[in-house]
């Protein structure tokens, strides 16, 4: 009751997607129990973050605690919704096998709900518990149709949910249910085999997209932050001249305004931080358009993000390394 209450206060849609997601992982808890569990926890937790980092890095306490508080909420969806969508690709990649499996029962005489537990194999995964599901509605009086459409509820999977529409439409329409189960299982091992083939033939772009964030843009940004280095190094040695008896024009005048707008513009600091906040976002969107290249949705290609970001900072602060320390005289 404490956590619903606390729920209240979260619109009305954010709990309505967090509900679905319960639903597709067969969590059976309530969703308004789930976001206000989120809600107090995320609040403690980013709470106690934004504290730390401001006694110890003197970070600003607010602007940090609502941007925790707001990537605790996103990764937990995500959470569930890759968790739901890895669940559906499986049913995916066993669904005709299964509707084939339905098929061969119902041609040997069995009744649909028979030939649905007699299919329900361990392999097949969650499939196997919704075809149970389906097999006792059934049997309960529920009417075939709105029983198989009932799968596509607990499993999120377009394809399966489109196959289910099929089957119920093809009912409707006096067709045979096995010949039909046949057919659509043929043609989903086609648009799988199709999916296969697209895949391997987009996957140079995803190489590419790899190669130029993981290791591209670390080495030019490492390059280019020493280069800074050296020349803010070289310019602030000029600090310890006499710029006055420089004559103010033509050449000695341009070498008086470089040495005095260096001393003043040319920060390694604000390079560096420049440099590692580019990296964050270079490797954040390319994560993100290897996601939609192998996918076609943005949030798949979260799971590249971790693996892309230990690459790329690792790479930075190495070339640094080396230069720093082979050309070290130049900052002498």
């Amino acid at each position: 009751m404490f956590y619903e209450r606390a729920a209240r206060i979260i619109p009305p849609k954010i709990t309505h997607a967090f509900k679905k997601e319960l639903e597709y992982l067969d969590i059976n808890v309530s969703e308004k129990s789930f976001v206000g569990f989120l809600l107090l926890y995320g609040f403690f937790l980013s709470a106690g973050i934004s504290a730390n980092a401001y006694f110890f890095f003197l970070a600003p306490p607010i602007p940090l605690f609502a941007f925790c508080y707001t990537i605790f909420f996103l990764i937990t969806y995500l959470w569930l919704s890759l968790a739901a969508e890895s669940k559906g690709k499986f049913v995916e990649s066993i669904l005709p096998d299964a509707l084939q499996l339905v098929a061969s029962n119902m041609k040997s005489g069995m009744t649909a709900e028979r030939a649905l537990i007699f299919s329900a194999r361990k392999e097949f995964g969650p499939l196997e518990k919704e075809l149970r599901e389906a097999a006792k509605r059934i049997i309960a009086g529920q009417s075939l149709n709105d029983s198989l459409l009932l799968i596509s509820k607990k499993i999120k999977s377009v394809s399966l949910e489109r196959t289910l529409w099929l089957i119920s439409e093809g009912m409707k329409s006096g067709g045979q249910i096995a010949d039909l189960l046949v057919e659509l299982s043929n043609d989903l091992r086609q648009q799988q085999a199709l999916k296969q083939e697209i895949a391997a033939d987009v996957s140079i772009y995803q190489i590419l997209i790899f190669s130029a964030s993981a290791f591209g843009a670390p080495l030019l940004f490492g390059i280019s932050s020493f280069i800074v280095e050296v020349l803010s190094k070289k310019i602030s040695s000029f600090s310890d001249l006499d710029i006055g008896n420089i004559p103010s024009s033509g050449s000695g005048g341009f070498a008086t305004s470089f040495i005095q707008s260096g001393k003043e513009a040319l920060s390694p600091e604000f390079v560096l931080l420049f440099s590692m906040a580019s990296l964050v976002a270079t490797s954040v969107f390319a994560s993100l358009t290897m996601g939609v290249i192998n996918t076609g949705k943005e949030k798949n290609g979260v799971k590249f993000i971790p693996m892309v970001l230990l690459i790329a900072f690792a790479l930075f602060f190495l070339v640094r390394w080396f230069l720093l320390t082979t050309f070290s005289d130049l900052l002498k």
